[in-house]
């Protein structure tokens, strides 16, 4: 796996071969190797020390080496280099491209954190623990009739602490109507940059493929062909400078600085590449027709993009992404107004699957409804943790696609919302529903007020719990902690196996596995993709007890589950 940080054993298969993981001899030869390359780069330039963890300030590389001893707890090597980035990943950005977005950033070294509204209101977004803000494209499905409404919504009361981030010296880069948000157009947006955001053909008439024109030298030169989403269109320039132009010489990436401020916009999506996989998205290579001009130049553009907001230079990163072996899992990814698939989760799944062996790519519900979810195109189908009435309502009058698709031989896997859908019926506080995709036969109940429920005003509640995983086909896994997040525990009317049970809610079943038709099913209550205490997620947010600066921090590896999941039971 080409990414940005390193696994120890993959470090010593690289220098060593297959063979060398099993003697721990070579993991002190590379351990040695790395203190010396290290000291070299002391004597070169100023470093801080911090514990165990070496930071050198020269290249902006970060390298845990005493874990190759195993003188500390952690079982990962971190070898980062690039910029510190976070990228929102809370209510209303858009779930269907926010894989892309992560993927991208990733392949061109840098750090990646999806940060919630949470870390920003508790004063985490700061130039210590971030070089850029991404502010990506919003959900197109939004209950709001403005444009970037569900950003408007949810981002307008931390708008001040954005706005001090910046001055402060952090970057921020703004896409689509993560850039509009950005704009002067309306009291309440951040107005980082002066001039406004003119959004043309808004309902969806100008989506597709545009060329536009570099025309800024420092951010390179000719043309490059892009992706437009809902809500493309053209920014005016009051003080700002042109970067690029569409075909009607309008600027559609423009940069403003001024003081401290530096701040980069961009009306195209360039994190979506339609001739490629690497970007773990597939709808998007369906729009553009498996066609894509120099797709890997959108990743370089917005590559540039960032590197200018972190430090003024604008360089063209090199690109390094690769795909697994395995094969491939449709994910569902689409949030609207009613629910559907969290995007601040979206970055753990994909990871998580990766590390199974597997590539994830993002799907849409229209693309369910084009019949385009099929055993030709995938093995397993992923449902993430959300809001259950989102898949409910979006996915109406198309339950025989899905089922179709797991009798045919496919795999389901539903974590929490995605668990719930799957149920005849849900009991969400003390309330019973009806659902109709008839997967599984019983009730999924929750939350579960004795690990994590709901607060007065209806807000969920997160914490880590403990789950006894025991089972002959995914393996006896002992107790593992994992993510709680409003999930449920099953009840049903036979003909599943319980794998995992909740140890603080009397044993009750958190994880069932069963058949349907030739294909295999399972749901789980728990959020085992998320790594609580580890970027290596992609998360930020999760790191951090609910509503507290309490780090959290987990002894397990609940990827090893996903592991188990995949390719013991889902994939046959």
């Amino acid at each position: 796996m080409n990414t940005p940080i390193f696994r120890k054993e993959n470090i010593m298969k690289t220098v060593f071969g297959k063979g060398a993981v099993k003697n721990k001899l070579y993991a002190v030869i590379v351990g040695l190797f790395v203190f010396i390359a290290n000291i070299g780069v002391h004597l070169a330039g100023p470093m801080d020390c911090y514990s165990e963890n070496l930071y050198l300030d020269l290249d902006k590389t970060y390298v845990n080496y005493f874990d190759l001893f195993d003188l500390v707890p952690s079982s990962e090597l971190y070898y980062r280099l690039g910029s510190k980035v976070a990228i929102y990943t809370d209510v209303g950005t858009n779930a269907e491209s926010i894989l892309a977005v992560f993927r991208a950033v990733a392949a061109m070294g840098h750090q990646v954190y999806g940060i919630a509204k949470s870390d920003i209101e508790r004063g985490r977004l700061t130039t210590d623990n971030f070089d850029v803000l991404i502010l990506p494209p919003a959900e197109p499905y939004s209950s709001s009739v403005f444009p970037a409404g569900n950003y408007y919504i949810n981002l307008f009361q931390i708008n001040d602490e954005i706005n001090d981030y910046v001055d402060a010296g952090g970057g921020f880069v703004g896409l689509q109507h993560g850039a509009r948000y950005a704009c002067s157009n309306y009291p309440g947006y951040l107005n980082l940059y002066p001039g406004e955001y003119s959004q043309e053909d808004y309902d969806n008439t100008a989506i597709g493929k545009e060329t536009i024109d570099i025309v800024d030298p420092l951010f390179g030169s000719g043309n490059q062909e892009v992706y437009l989403s809902a809500g493309p269109g053209n920014f005016t320039l009051d003080g700002g400078e042109t970067v690029a132009t569409d075909a009607d010489n309008k600027p559609v990436i423009v940069r403003y600085s001024a003081g401290s401020r530096r701040v980069i916009l961009s009306a195209a999506e360039l994190s979506l590449r339609g001739d490629s996989e690497l970007d773990w998205t597939i709808w998007d290579n369906w729009e553009m027709g498996d066609a894509h001009t120099n797709s890997v130049g959108a990743w370089k553009l917005l590559g540039r993009m960032i590197d200018w907001a972190a430090g003024g230079n604008a360089a063209e990163p090199n690109i390094s992404a690769s795909n697994p072996d395995g094969d491939y899992v449709a994910v569902i990814s689409t949030h609207t107004s009613d629910g559907g698939a969290a995007p601040k989760l979206l970055p753990a799944i994909g990871r998580s699957i990766e590390y199974a062996g597997h590539t994830p790519l993002a799907i849409r519900f229209e693309d369910v409804k084009n019949n385009e979810l099929t055993i030709s195109n995938f093995d397993v189908v992923v449902f993430p943790g959300g809001y259950a009435y989102g898949y409910k309502q979006g996915l109406s009058g198309h339950e025989s696609e899905i089922l179709d698709f797991i009798e045919n031989g496919g795999g389901y896997l539903g974590i929490c919302a995605g668990s719930y859908y799957a149920a005849d019926y849900i009991s969400w506080d003390g309330s019973v529903y009806y659902y109709p995709l008839d997967l599984f036969s019983g009730y999924d109940i929750g939350p579960i007020d004795a690990i994590a429920g709901l607060e007065a005003d209806g807000t969920l509640t997160y914490a880590l719990t403990p789950t006894n995983i025991s089972d002959p086909v995914i393996g006896d896994m002992g107790t593992q902690q994992q993510l709680y997040y409003g999930g449920g525990w099953k009840w049903s009317f036979g003909g599943h196996t319980t794998i995992a049970t909740y140890n603080d809610y009397y044993a009750t079943p958190n994880a069932v596995r069963f058949t349907y038709g030739t294909g295999h099913v399972l749901l789980v209550g728990t959020h085992p993709e998320a790594l609580i205490g580890s970027n290596e997620d992609w998360l930020f947010w999760d790191n951090y007890a609910y509503n507290s600066d309490t780090p959290l921090n987990n002894p397990d590896n609940p990827w090893e589950f996903v592991d188990a999941i995949f390719n013991n039971w889902l994939i046959h």
